[in-house]
């Protein structure tokens, strides 16, 4: 994965829309060497890294199936030290069944499919060798050569003219006055897709690795706008780092991003966010001063909720953590670890459940029967209805310590004034009834 402030080199990869064989482009691709509806051999530049699929020669199928022998000879030596004789069964089993693979491998080496190899091969080494003289001349021409005579110029560098003396007159050769001749043109041959028109290309950067990672489409936005076509793209470009998104392939991502949309489903890939500044400079910025800006205020939003995320996870883990340890020692009390403090806001059911603020007391209501009149208890009553269940059994708990008090003092007066004391001295109890109290 690419970390944010690292360089990352990409190259530019070109994809018909015929076909699902992408490739970066090269001076093989796109090429004859590659044909775009054909499997190509896995030895041409490129293709091991970017195809998707590839076909493979029986050398390569033989080399790979020795290495898998040699894989599990080291794991039947170490499970016979073990005097493991059943998984040594397993493993001798799977030795047959490479070595079969090998002898099937072996059989493909046909005459013909080794004339299709070396054909391949022999077509790569000479359209190398042409690209390797076309540099080399394109070289010569960048150094004219003012001080070597016209003859040897033209011998070394059969395709280069030689410079015309400003004294000499411009006389019409022989060869400018002869008309071309009509040349018979190559014959075309039936059943053959015609080649896929420039405007059904696609082009993209991915990472020069072969790594699933491409450029943002918003970066790729940008490059369109400084170098007006997809074509005049450079073929590799170093960029820095700025974050990363993964996803994963599916409908919407193909529908939005139609040149993946050769991968298959379910693929996992990463999109970079780059800075360009020294691709296109800071003029080709300018006009994306604003999508720049919003990518970034996004990205850090993102980040924020990613944080917190992650520390709630980290909670709920220590939570976790701490209630089974508690479960699994309740029988010791050394051992109990209070749980740790989360600092998360609260649920809506956690807000019902806090207590209320403290209200101010309200003042007493003056009446003909004192402080508390038969009115005030009456609209104490129906207030006392519209408070929280908290108030309720405060209250009941108030009123049951009244009871406990009137009769502890009903029996100390028993106790002290015996059978003398007289009929009309009484003590009424009240409670039990919507707040009474004892007066």
């Amino acid at each position: 994965m690419p970390a944010p402030g690292s360089t990352l080199r990409m190259r530019l990869v070109q994809r018909p829309s015929i076909t699902t064989l992408a490739l970066p482009r090269s001076q093989t691709w796109p090429s004859d060497l590659l044909p775009p509806l054909q499997a190509p051999f896995h030895f041409l530049p490129d293709v091991a890294a970017f195809g998707k699929f590839m076909l493979a020669t029986p050398a390569a199928l033989i080399d790979d199936l020795s290495r898998d022998l040699d894989d599990l000879a080291l794991e039947r030596r170490a499970l016979v030290s073990m005097k493991d004789d059943l998984s040594v069964s397993f493993v001798d089993a799977a030795d047959a069944k490479v070595r079969h693979q090998i002898d099937k491998a072996a059989a493909l080496d046909t005459p013909h499919l080794k004339e299709v190899i070396e054909n391949a091969m022999l077509a790569q080494k000479h359209l190398s060798d042409a690209h390797s003289l076309a540099g080399a001349q394109d070289s010569a021409a960048a150094q004219p050569l003012s001080d070597a005579p016209d003859a040897f110029v033209a011998a070394m560098y059969p395709g280069s003219r030689a410079p015309r003396s400003p004294l000499s007159p411009s006389t019409p050769t022989a060869q400018s006055e002869r008309t071309p001749t009509p040349t018979r043109g190559p014959r075309q041959r039936k059943n053959l897709n015609p080649p896929p028109p420039s405007t059904s290309t696609y082009f993209y950067y991915q990472a020069a690795s072969g790594l699933p990672i491409y450029l943002h489409p918003l970066d790729i936005k940008i490059l369109l706008s400084h170098f007006s076509h997809y074509a005049a793209f450079p073929d590799s470009i170093s960029i820095r780092v700025e974050s990363f998104a993964e996803s994963t392939v599916n409908e919407d991502l193909r529908k939005r991003c139609k040149y993946l949309a050769h991968l298959p489903e379910g693929a996992d890939v990463v999109f970079v966010e780059a800075d360009l500044e020294g691709v296109v400079g800071g003029e080709g910025l300018k006009n994306f001063d604003r999508a720049l800006t919003m990518r970034r205020s996004r990205r850090d939003q993102k980040n924020r909720k990613d944080d917190k995320a992650r520390a709630r996870a980290e909670e709920r883990d220590k939570e976790k953590i701490v209630t089974t340890w508690n479960e699994m020692t309740r029988g010791h009390v050394d051992a109990y670890i209070p749980p740790p403090v989360v600092s998360r806001p609260l649920t809506p059911v956690e807000v019902e459940s806090a207590p209320a603020d403290p209200q101010e007391p309200q003042p007493a209501l003056q009446g003909a029967w004192g402080n508390r009149s038969f009115a005030s208890a009456a609209q104490t009553r129906g207030a006392a209805g519209q408070q929280p269940v908290r108030r309720n059994v405060e209250r009941e708990a108030e009123d049951e310590w009244d009871l406990d008090a009137a009769f502890h003092e009903l029996e100390a007066r028993t106790a002290r004034g015996g059978g003398g004391q007289r009929k009309n001295n009484r003590l009424v109890v009240l409670g039990g009834g919507g707040g009474g109290r004892r007066r």
